[in-house]
């Protein structure tokens, strides 16, 4: 007996559950019984053709329980996703008659689900043969000699454990609701191409399509774009040592090894090769949060990496390394004030919106991978966890923790190298905070886990229409507007199977609605009896940053879910090494700065010890300048990313820089390049420019700028990065 029935019962009897009117019974006139008690026998009907799939996809399970041992391609075509797939483009073809009739609203993504929605945790649990078969990286599709290692880590890393490092959702689900618009147009899109390849082909809807064939599909200009996300991190996010295993001798390389090339894979196999999320890496050895604030702050995005909808903070281990200790330390702070001010710093940068209307902040979620050992103490290993969820917390995001997945398995036995790095060399305990590739393959399905939660808990969320004509269904969440003024009736909807208020009463004393933006700076003077006031006052003063998505429209800015603008560009000149397509050999790098570069006495790029730079090879009085002509915009500041090391080679290295336009030097100074640390970092080093006749900010849009670098100390130094820019 269904909640259909019982509703339909309802109906046929003259009630609404919960409302009344005046007389306590709202009456329904004939035609709108028959239309009603219509679309309940279509929604049966629809039922009853769910249960079917359903029944047949758990025979389909049963019978690939019994040949488990061999999980492979074949196996796949008639596996959950397939069957999902199916289910959506009957769901598509529906919302075209009712895009023809103009009845109703059209589904979402969330359609392809069954109702009520399973959870991720059902779903994983369930379906284990084909994350097997995902999981099986591209470079061993053929022997798939990974297999027994990746079936004990999915032993080991049970469903439950995966539910675990889901620690805090997001407040506003519109950046979640966005995403799904984004793939649900072209998944839709590629779906049409694959079927008109089949039916040119003469395959059945279970045939395969050809690997070139699903490129090109995949690679049709034509399609919808698809989702952006962006992961930026250090040097566990670039994979450094992810190819040692116990299998094989050796892995795939860092970039095909590393955790967000697994991610990458992992979901294009799950969906059938087909191609629905552009994931990006913005990965450097040794930069951490403070990094990632400077390339977001001036937006030094590679040409090729889009603006983000998803975007992934993965710094939680350079955050926490030797290096960021000794940083905080220099200024005065503990580590846990350190991470800390990062983190605010960073959290209000990006989701702060760049451009009103056109960038509207990306979901941001952080990723908690860092399980020691930079520091021996386990409470102060717990540090960067701890900044994650207040921030998370505060600030309405979502987060991620691999760590809490397998804490206590790694805490039983700190000598197993599979889930986190080696500590360990015989019986020496050494420091390493570099994990193995079963790390990196289980990260992977953490995010992965986190990613579709995500979208079953967004559709788990009541439907209540559409924005607009041509939205599609939109879902009930905090993030919605509710239009309370702080007084009867707090923008109150009988929606989601409330009731009509008997409005018998009015009483005052509940809440207005919540100010539009981000709250205040989350700091120690920051207090109850004020912390409203400011909110709603910063509101108001960046009231064109925070419009929603009716008053953009209404402006006639497209809908952001189909492209967005260019990012805005601060910066005259800009770059970062592994940062750009080409920026990963010394010949990208010199031709970067070739047509710039108006004398050299003794610089070019090179790649020593694999980390590429723009180097001195003439020692001590090496010199180059760099000059811009007739700048087109406003320069107020200078930013270079520098490598500092250790040894005998960078004793005493120390680069002299000065700014000139015209005859004005607008700023002077001397950057140390070692330290006394074993190891090597990068650091942010920032020139603020002065006019010294005006004592103004910075030259003007039309001036000169010429930069002059010369090597005053030492024998080597080494740029990474620079940014000359309007703030």
């Amino acid at each position: 007996y269904t909640f259909s029935n019982i509703l339909e019962n309802s109906i046929s009897g003259g009630t609404r559950g919960g409302g009344n009117n005046n007389n306590g019974v709202q009456q329904m006139n004939s035609s709108s019984d028959n239309k009603i008690l219509t679309a309940l026998k279509k929604e049966q009907e629809k039922n009853k053709r769910l249960e079917e799939r359903i029944a047949t996809l758990l025979q389909q399970r049963g019978a690939s329980q019994k040949g488990v041992e061999d999980v492979s391609s074949s196996t796949s075509s008639v596996s959950f996703q397939q069957q999902l797939l199916q289910s959506y483009n009957k769901q598509y073809d529906q919302n075209h008659i009712l895009d023809n009739s103009n009845t109703q609203q059209k589904e979402d993504l969330c359609s392809i689900l069954p109702k009520p929605t399973p959870t991720t945790l059902s779903l994983w649990s369930h379906h284990m043969p084909n994350i097997l078969n995902a999981a099986k990286h591209w470079s061993d599709r053929e022997k798939f000699q990974y297999h027994d290692f990746t079936a004990l880590l999915l032993h080991i890393v049970t469903p439950d454990r995966l539910q675990r490092s889901v620690k805090t959702l997001p407040l506003d689900w519109t950046p979640v609701e966005r995403g799904l618009n984004v793939i649900q147009r072209r998944l839709h899109y590629l779906q049409e191409e694959m079927d008109r390849y089949r039916q040119k082909h003469k395959l059945s809807p279970q045939d395969e399509i050809p690997i070139e064939a699903m490129k090109a599909i995949n690679n049709d200009p034509k399609a919808p774009r698809r989702l952006n996300l962006l992961i930026m991190g250090g040097s566990v996010t670039m994979g450094v040592v992810c190819h040692i295993n116990p299998v094989t001798e050796k892995g795939p390389n860092r970039r095909d090894g590393a955790w967000p090339a697994r991610l990458d894979h992992f979901l294009q196999n799950l969906f059938h090769g087909m191609d629905l999320i552009n994931l990006q890496t913005m990965a450097l050895g040794g930069t951490n949060t403070e990094s990632a604030i400077t390339m977001w702050d001036y937006s030094l995005l590679a040409g090729d990496i889009p603006y983000p909808d998803v975007l992934i903070n993965a710094y939680a281990t350079n955050d926490m390394h030797w290096n960021s200790m000794q940083d905080a330390i220099a200024r005065n702070q503990t580590l846990e004030q350190s991470l800390y001010k990062l983190s605010q710093e960073f959290i209000r940068q990006v989701m702060t919106p760049k451009k009103s209307c056109r960038h509207a902040p990306p979901m941001l979620l952080y990723f908690d991978d860092y399980l020691g050992n930079e520091q021996n103490e386990i409470l102060t290993t717990l540090a960067s966890s701890q900044t994650i969820n207040l921030m998370s917390s505060y600030y309405g995001l979502g987060s991620i923790s691999y760590a809490d997945a397998v804490r206590d398995i790694v805490y039983g036995d700190t000598k197993e190298w599979w889930l986190s790095s080696q500590w360990y060399k015989g019986e020496e305990y050494v420091r390493a905070v570099h994990p193995h590739m079963g790390t990196h393959m289980v990260m992977a399905w953490v995010v992965a886990f986190n990613l579709f939660n995500l979208v079953t808990t967004y559709c788990s969320l009541p439907e209540i229409g559409a924005q607009s004509a041509t939205d599609t269904m939109r879902r009930l969440h905090a993030g919605i507007e509710r239009g309370s003024k702080g007084e009867w009736n707090y923008g109150y909807e009988p929606i989601n199977g409330l009731p009509h208020l008997q409005e018998t009463k009015k009483f005052g004393g509940g809440p207005r609605e919540k100010p539009r933006g981000i709250p205040p700076p989350l700091t120690r003077e920051l207090s109850l009896e004020h912390i409203s006031d400011e909110w709603r006052k910063d509101s108001v003063e960046n009231a064109p940053l925070w419009k929603n998505i009716p008053e953009c429209l209404a402006e006639g800015h497209f809908d952001d879910a189909i492209d967005h603008d260019s990012l805005p560009k601060p910066c005259l000149f800009s770059w970062v090494v592994y940062m750009e397509r080409f920026l990963d050999k010394p010949k990208g790098l010199n031709n970067k700065l070739k047509p710039y570069l108006v004398s050299n006495d003794g610089w070019s790029a090179d790649a020593d010890n694999n980390k590429l730079g723009w180097v001195p090879t003439s020692g001590l009085g090496s010199k180059f300048t760099l000059e811009f002509k007739k700048v087109a915009q406003p320069v107020q500041m200078m930013t270079w990313m520098i490598m500092r090391s250790y040894g005998e080679k960078w004793d005493g290295s120390k680069l002299k820089v000065e700014a000139w336009s015209g005859e004005k030097l607008l700023a002077s100074e001397e950057i140390v390049g070692f330290h006394d640390k074993k190891t090597s970092e990068t650091y942010n080093i920032k020139m603020k420019l002065i006019d010294p006749v005006s004592a103004s900010p910075g030259i003007p849009p039309g001036s000169d700028l010429k930069v002059t670098f010369e090597l005053v100390g030492g024998t080597t130094f080494k740029i990474s990065g620079m940014a000359i820019c309007d703030h």
